[in-house]
């Protein structure tokens, strides 16, 4: 959260009955506290206000996909060419579980039908913000079967992965698919959570991929942890 505790979120959707309702909601929220820094009706319209509004203020982006003058998918690849912390949440009445694997890849850190339950989508907005990614249990039992060679493709690398990453960096990689967040490693490894961070950006740079939803699929694409006991772990945080 940016200051005082506080989530900074901005709304991208082309119906504005549903950005208001949105906006109506987060407003209420008191646990924790959401902060709507702006809406935008377009993918366009979206990237010309977060010129004028710093990135670095911005937590997490609900972000539909159908829309005009730039769609959702539009959004992710301009993000991904740009330096920025949010999180983003698809939100969207195209919703199919199958899609996670695609949609994480695309760079999205959520993926969630728009007819969510409103209580659920905060705690998910939390989640997502705390963990840097969220997957329902519905989502998982999906990508066990889709991260496999074969089926999703593997980032090109410019360097060997079990090679190049160091022994550290791939705890914390195990880690981090372990749902455990930066507090949380940082307390396991007796390291600064600001040297967590450092392992994590360096991981994303070794192994090309966006976030650490694509994290997690890397290490279980490349056997750096069993997809079994990645669902045992995430179901043992849950209970």
């Amino acid at each position: 959260m940016t200051t005082n505790n506080i989530i900074n979120i901005a709304i991208v959707d082309d119906d504005q009955l549903v950005v208001q309702l949105l906006t109506g909601f987060l407003a209420k929220s008191t646990n924790p506290l959401f902060n709507v820094s702006f809406t935008a009706n377009s993918g366009n319209n979206f990237l010309e206000k977060l010129r004028s509004n710093p990135s670095d203020n911005l937590d997490i982006i609900l972000l539909d996909l159908k829309m005009q003058d730039g769609d959702g998918f539009f959004v992710l690849e301009k993000l991904q060419k740009l330096t920025y912390s949010a999180k983003v949440i698809l939100l969207t009445s195209y919703y199919k579980p199958a899609y996670i694997g695609q949609m994480m890849n695309l760079g999205a850190h959520a993926f969630l039908p728009k007819e969510i339950d409103k209580e659920e989508l905060s705690s998910i907005i939390q989640e997502t913000y705390i963990k840097g990614h969220y997957f329902s249990q519905e989502q998982l039992e999906l990508l066990r079967t889709q991260i496999t060679p074969k089926t999703l493709k593997i980032p090109k690398l410019q360097i060997e992965p079990k090679d190049t990453i160091t022994p550290r960096e791939l705890e914390v990689l195990q880690l981090v698919a372990q749902q455990n967040t930066t507090k949380e490693i940082s307390n396991k490894l007796f390291i600064t959570p600001k040297t967590v961070e450092a392992h994590k950006s360096n991981l994303l740079s070794k192994t090309g991929v966006r976030n650490t939803a694509g994290l997690v699929m890397f290490a279980i694409q490349h056997r750096l942890i069993d997809p079994d006991d990645f669902l045992i772990w995430v179901n043992n945080r849950t209970l």
